[in-house]
């Protein structure tokens, strides 16, 4: 292999041939796609097992530290990349496909945010004939998907014309791709076999019925309807014995949102439930943009108790910070007696490109990780998601500016001090329903990485110590909010 030593010089840079790497890392994924049961007579059968098999997030933290390392050695990437990938084949390291690729997909991001735009395509140009959307792991995947956002930031700073991103947006409306998503079969499935959604089923409802208490008309306003699975099990709740002393009169239900017809069927499955329970229900809707809600539209009664629930909606209004501020006046004007809220635990909302690009990557990793290992059986499930709502967060993060840029994210703290401005306090989630968000983890092995810590108190859910998201509960002023 001493031919593949050979350099040139391009641009005043110093590369190895691609043909040279390519035939390498070819090698390479020849390894990698093989079935796990077919290593046991390789060399590396004697290795420890996470040194063969690594998450993604694991090789994307590994790969940066490769690169700052290479970095402060003022290397070339790509011969160095090639010098790596040798050595760990040589070792017999399956692995070492996934840690290339890592390694060049943030070279690229660097190149590209220092305008080293030749270099960055070089490496783009690597990165995309080792990754596709139909990969077979996960890095291979995310890769794709990065790579074609970087390339299409690249190809605007170099006067490549493109639609915009409000444009693109405006000829595929989100609501309208989230309603058709959700309300598909494997879709729901799915979300029962997904530790995130079941948990934050168990303590949203949980804590909004600690909320409301014994009162017998309660108002639920969700800004995050989507399909209602996660009502059924407090409609279930107050149909059942436990309310056999305090008897709910109603249970109405109002949906917020902007796609009407998704909203309604989701009224007609849960009035179907309603109904085939023996509940008194009732449905509401209000079509309205977040920008936009004021508070007439709530059909609003002096003897029903509110409660709200919004779940990663917030966050879409952060490139409007007064939008966000008026949004949260009206729910105040709504004097519920408690708001629970769920958001992704990323810092995407940054102003340097790398930064968002760094959050983006590690956050992203780790929800393909959390398919990969939860999705097993939903495959479709997963590839919708990861095309849809990770190719479209990743592009947008990326390549969009300004107001254009919607998909900011951020922390619990900075939600802490947001509401803190409003008087809203944080307030303790349902403890009987965090002991039964455990129980159900101890029933599989395959959520034994789930992860749920206290920060105050809310709680945040992450994978193998990776924060993924945050939910918390809300207590707003005395004169705002209404008796239990």
């Amino acid at each position: 292999m001493s031919n593949f030593h050979e350099e040139i010089h391009y641009n005043g840079n110093s590369f190895l041939p691609s043909t040279s790497l390519e035939l390498l890392l070819k090698h390479c994924s020849t390894r990698v796609k093989r079935p796990r049961d077919e290593y046991h007579n390789d060399q590396t059968s004697n290795l420890p097992d996470q040194q063969r098999f690594q998450s993604t997030v694991q090789i994307m933290k590994q790969a940066k530290e490769q690169l700052r390392n290479l970095n402060s050695q003022n290397a070339d990437v790509i011969s160095s990349v090639f010098s790596f990938v040798e050595a760990q084949y040589a070792l017999g390291y399956e692995i070492s496909l996934e840690m290339a690729l890592g390694i060049l997909l943030q070279a690229a991001a660097e190149k590209i945010d220092n305008q080293q735009y030749v270099y960055g395509r070089k490496l783009l140009s690597l990165c995309r004939q080792f990754s596709s959307k139909d990969g077979i792991s996960p890095t291979q995947r995310l890769t794709h998907y990065f790579v074609e956002a970087l390339q299409e930031k690249t190809d605007r700073e170099c006067g490549i014309a493109l639609p915009s991103s409000e444009e693109i947006q405006q000829s595929q409306p989100m609501d309208e791709k989230l309603a058709l998503l959700n309300l598909q079969p494997e879709i729901l499935a799915g979300q029962q076999e997904n530790p995130f959604s079941l948990v934050c089923q168990f303590m949203a409802v949980g804590s909004i019925r600690d909320g409301v208490g014994s009162a017998e008309k309660v108002h639920l306003i969700d800004f995050s309807i989507d399909n209602g699975s996660h009502w059924i099990l407090i409609m279930q709740d107050f149909a059942g014995p436990g309310r056999r002393d305090f008897p709910l009169r109603l249970l109405k239900i109002t949906a917020v949102g902007t796609c009407r017809w998704m909203m309604e069927e989701t009224g007609q499955r849960l009035s179907a439930f309603a109904e085939s329970i023996n509940l008194a229900f009732r449905f509401d809707i209000v079509v309205s943009d977040l920008k936009d809600l004021r508070k007439d539209p709530f059909e609003l009664e002096e003897d029903e108790v509110v409660a709200v629930h919004v779940a990663t909606r917030f966050w879409t209004l952060l490139a409007w910070p007064n939008y966000l501020d008026s949004l949260i006046e009206t729910i105040k004007s709504l004097k519920p007696c408690v708001m629970v809220v769920k958001e992704m635990e990323a810092g995407t909302n940054k102003n340097s490109f790398l930064e968002r690009f760094d959050e983006a990557l590690i956050y992203i990793s780790g929800s393909f990780d959390i398919a990969k290992e939860c999705m097993e059986n939903h495959v479709l499930y997963r590839k919708l998601w990861e095309e849809f709502c990770s190719g479209k967060m990743i592009r947008n993060i990326l390549t969009a500016e300004g107001v254009e840029r919607i998909h900011r994210h951020e922390k619990i703290g900075f939600w802490r001090s947001l509401f803190g401005k409003f008087e809203i306090v944080e307030t303790e989630l349902s403890r009987p329903s965090l002991y039964r968000a455990r129980l159900l983890l101890k029933r599989s092995a395959r959520f034994s990485p789930f992860t749920i810590d206290k920060d105050g108190e809310c709680f945040v859910l992450g994978w193998k110590g990776n924060p993924f998201l945050s939910i918390s509960a809300w207590k707003f002023p005395e004169d705002h909010s209404q008796p239990a």
